[in-house]
């Protein structure tokens, strides 16, 4: 596997089953790379594999990734799929501040720049140490 130089996760705090009266959560609305939109089989795998409780399931909105209930659990869920997919670190943002971001920025540079600094930002330790030590071995 590629790797990647990092994910940026869009999540949003939402009750997705209104008719269930079922409580709010955080839900992960899209996963970028620094190519675009994701492709989610890896993350969807942890997700069910690590993750998933009774709240999931009777998720059928398969275009999300969820229910978090906590952002704790949501930034676990992220530097879990980070290790498991090598990339160099991940960003987390809400909404929010993802469309700020798309209201604010003026080139695609900056607005890539700025996904990786305004978000929660985690970085893959392992990954650099693997580098390092593989350039000896």
């Amino acid at each position: 596997m590629k790797d990647i130089e990092y994910i940026v996760g869009v999540y949003n705090y939402l009750n997705a089953f209104p008719e269930l009266h079922s409580d709010s959560a955080y839900y992960l609305l899209y996963l970028l790379d620094e190519k675009g939109i994701l492709d989610r089989s890896v993350a969807d795998k942890l997700y069910d594999e690590k993750f998933k409780t009774d709240l999931s399931a009777g998720n059928i909105h398969a275009k999300m990734i969820g229910p978090f209930e906590s952002t704790d659990r949501l930034n676990q869920f992220a530097f879990q799929l980070c290790e498991e997919m090598n990339a160099g670190k991940v960003s987390l943002l809400s909404v929010q501040e993802y469309n700020t971001l798309l209201e604010s920025t003026q080139t695609s540079s900056d607005f890539h720049r700025d996904l990786l600094l305004k978000g929660n930002v985690m970085e893959n330790i392992e990954r650099k140490k693997k580098g390092f030590l593989s350039r000896f071995f």
